[in-house]
């Protein structure tokens, strides 16, 4: 495999750990791109080129092409052509043209060439999970021909790896839990901007369910409740503020000229978020009361949403111990020289960084061949 990729399409970002196999000494490579992604035409492409100044880095600048459609993702979907993150679109479909634009930026990053093997592990919602026989046959047919910022590529999937959001976290925990995994009655519970799911493992025997409860749900309620808001503004501000809501880190979301009218524009918002957090903690309880069973041994819980919901979850699973991301921060940390709490983004790398360890695990080398070794969670 001259490229291992693991990625997460998120809503509130695209996140992967790659490596490129040839590299001396090893070392995983942290790459992250805005969730944007819009559908545009060769006239917007040849408009757009006509007035560029200089040549942007290529994970700012991903134009894909394949199957004879044109997409922008990434940064320049979000600034030029003003695109938003659709949640209700489904994330295995965007996760094509996704997975070309990293792939594509990555390679001429790191000087791959247009024709190499891939080996890629890709999360999916729960609810997602189930279509990725028709993704990877999709994946396969896109990789084989598509162009990046107007070069040709053709790439060969050698090893395709597809697992339900909080993949990652199960498999660095079955690895250190051992035969007792299948022992355990674990509930891997995901809590992410667009959605929460949760996979059940009952001595060894997997289910699972998924729904629209992410932090999105919650940030759309004040944005009803309030006036000229927006998710990206909202979000910013409650993960600033945390849970306790400080005026400071509202100040910026009044819109009144009027100072006093804006003090007013902030307890508002306030309020309204206080109000809003508790009708979704209380929608979020109702759903996990009734989707994880009584008697769970294990509780596996990752996700951003995850830290904003921390007390409250502890609260509620006190019958069970609880594994945080699956202990795995500090590994994100340390392989990527982040900060502790650098926009809480351990907590959201550590699924997609666990894949990652998993799929380089899998892959067995030898002079002519690469495989990807069978699946075991016990």
């Amino acid at each position: 495999m001259d490229l291992l990729l693991s990625l997460d399409p998120g809503s509130s970002m695209t996140k992967m750990v790659y490596r490129i196999l040839s590299s001396v000494p090893y070392k995983p490579e942290l790459f992250c791109m805005e969730p944007e992604l819009i559908g545009i035409t060769k006239e917007s492409i040849d408009l757009y080129e006509s007035g560029r100044i200089n040549s942007p880095s290529p994970e700012n600048e991903a134009i894909v092409e394949f199957d004879s459609e044109y997409y922008a993702v990434g940064f320049l979907a979000q600034k030029h052509f003003e695109a938003r993150v659709k949640l209700s679109e489904l994330k295995y479909e965007n996760a094509i043209p996704k997975v070309l634009a990293a792939v594509g930026a990555i390679a001429t990053k790191e000087g791959l060439g247009t024709s190499f093997t891939l080996s890629l592990a890709l999360l999916l919602p729960y609810g997602e999970w189930e279509d990725r026989e028709r993704l990877e046959r999709g994946l396969i047919a896109a990789l084989s021909n598509f162009s990046f910022r107007g070069q040709q590529f053709s790439v060969h999937l050698g090893c395709f790896e597809c697992m339900p959001e909080g993949g990652g976290l199960v498999l660095t925990r079955s690895k250190k839990l051992g035969a007792d995994f299948n022992q355990l009655n674990i509930a891997v519970l995901m809590l992410g901007f667009r959605d929460i799911s949760v996979v059940l493992f009952e001595r060894g025997l997997s289910s699972g369910k998924s729904d629209n409860l992410g932090l999105a749900w919650m940030l759309e309620k004040i944005k009803s409740r309030t006036s000229g808001q927006n998710l990206q503004d909202l979000l910013l501000a409650i993960h600033q503020s945390g849970t306790t809501l400080k005026p400071k880190f509202f100040k910026s979301l009044a819109r009144s000229k009027k100072a006093e009218f804006r003090a007013e524009e902030v307890t508002q918002i306030i309020e309204v978020a206080a109000m809003a957090r508790k009708e979704y903690w209380s929608k979020v309880s109702d759903w996990l009361i009734s989707n994880i069973p009584s008697n769970i041994h294990q509780v596996i819980i990752g996700g951003g949403t995850s830290d904003y919901l921390s007390n409250e979850l502890k609260n509620l699973f006190t019958h069970a111990k609880i594994s945080w991301a699956a202990e795995l921060e500090e590994d994100v940390r340390l392989a990527f020289n982040l900060p502790p709490q650098k926009d809480a983004l351990c907590l959201r790398l550590t699924d997609v960084y666990g894949l990652f360890r998993y799929l380089q695990n899998q892959v067995v080398y030898s002079p002519a061949l690469v495989v990807c070794q069978p699946k075991n969670t016990g």
